[in-house]
């Protein structure tokens, strides 16, 4: 086994990017924050872990990490072998990684590696589910109208992206509310759905070569259960789509029925399951 660590994101995308295209969707998230990293963009203050492990056959894993976040995990060939060469460099590191995010089986073998290396325990915080939309089924009688958001609806969508990121996340590193909403508004990527007044939202972003993710999508309990939030994110994967993607991505929490039942009605249809898995010190 070789494990090969990049300096350079252009370097590691040169390297695994053929890979990660292979099975775009299921990567879309280590993949495309590569390649935002590599547009420039900037997740904390240290440095980006990227690095793939390679053996006789190629590529057997590749994994990134932008501190204070999880490690990003993406397998090929799930040998214990790779995923041991992976967490005796992370042991050296000066910030090891909180957690492991990938694909429910890999995530879970590197976890169970990490414990037997470290001594730590782990912990699953999230089973979650990704989605793959390619045709919109919209749904009927949503009062309202879609709309991108403006810088008037800022104060607002801050409140309701930290209400979000409470009730998804949870524990763990919250991104900064502001920064985030003025970057998405910059970039026209942040939409609303309006009844008289904004009462939903939805985000496009994290975008692949082929797809874009769907995230940050969040109503107010006030207004749940009117079918806001399905008209948002079906209208916004639409204008997505009619944009020249081919696919939208997007991860649920199988926690939770209601949003899973409420996306498949959309027309997203399941792809794999996913696992966020803490790293608990002894």
């Amino acid at each position: 086994m070789n494990l090969r660590v990049f300096g350079d994101v252009d370097a590691f995308l040169d390297r695994t990017g053929s890979t990660l295209m292979a099975r775009e969707a299921e990567a879309s998230l280590l993949l495309g924050v590569a390649l935002r990293l590599r547009d420039g963009h900037r997740y904390g203050d240290e440095a980006p872990f990227l690095a793939c492990v390679e053996d006789s056959s190629g590529i057997a894993a590749i994994a990134a990490r932008t501190p204070p976040h999880n490690l990003l995990l993406h397998v090929e060939r799930a040998t214990d072998a790779a995923l041991e060469c992976l967490a005796e460099h992370l042991t050296d590191v000066s910030e090891p990684p909180p957690g492991v995010h990938g694909e429910r089986a890999s995530a879970e073998r590197f976890a169970r590696v990490w414990s037997e290396t470290t001594g730590c325990g782990h912990d699953v915080t999230m089973s979650q589910r990704l989605y793959r939309l390619t045709e919109v089924s919209f749904p009927f009688g949503v009062p309202g109208r879609f709309r991108l958001a403006e810088s008037g609806d800022a104060d607002r969508l801050v409140a309701w992206t930290e209400a979000f990121v409470n009730e998804a996340v949870g524990e763990g590193p919250h991104p900064d509310a502001d920064a985030l909403v003025e970057r998405l508004l910059a970039g026209k990527a942040l939409a609303v759905w309006e009844d008289g007044d904004a009462v939903s939202m939805a985000s496009a972003n994290r975008p692949t070569p082929n797809g874009i993710a769907i995230n940050l999508v969040y109503t107010p309990p006030e207004s749940r259960r009117r079918g806001y939030a399905s008209a948002c994110v079906a209208t916004l994967s639409q204008r997505q789509l009619d944009a020249g993607k081919r696919f939208c991505t997007l991860f649920t929490d199988l926690a939770n029925p209601t949003s899973n039942a409420l996306y498949r009605r959309i027309g997203f249809r399941p792809v794999a399951d996913f696992a966020e898995i803490r790293f608990v010190t002894a």
